[in-house]
């Protein structure tokens, strides 16, 4: 095995799963469930529902897989090797830590994020 994507499975599919989405979701944002089950881009009310990144895009009402926390998501680009990162109350994924953000994890290729375990 040369590589790291040899060892994962495609879409980074541990702890993955569907979710029907409240709003057209980006692959690769930050997600919060909602009272209702569905999950929406994460913003400045429902940070600390935070549950996962998308796998994929997923249309509004549409069934879509997350990463949920513990998982691998590959669904991000020009990352920093060894960085972590952070879901921002604008529904994006920074290096910021400043409060309220949330750390998901830490970059372990320029696409992929380890996400931690449960905060």
């Amino acid at each position: 095995m040369g590589n790291l994507s040899e060892l994962l499975p495609s879409g980074g599919g541990q702890n993955q799963v569907e979710f029907i989405a409240s709003g057209t979701l980006a692959k690769g944002v930050p997600v919060a469930i909602n009272a209702n089950g569905t999950v929406s881009i994460v913003g400045s009310g429902n940070i600390g529902s935070l549950i996962g990144i998308t796998a994929k895009a997923i249309a509004d009402t549409a069934t879509g897989a997350v990463n949920l926390w513990g998982s691998i998501n590959s669904g991000q680009s020009s990352l920093t090797i060894g960085t972590d990162y952070y879901a921002q109350t604008n529904g994006t994924i920074t290096t910021a830590s400043s409060s309220p953000a949330v750390k998901l994890g830490t970059a372990i290729s320029a696409t992929t994020i380890n996400m931690r375990d449960l905060p």
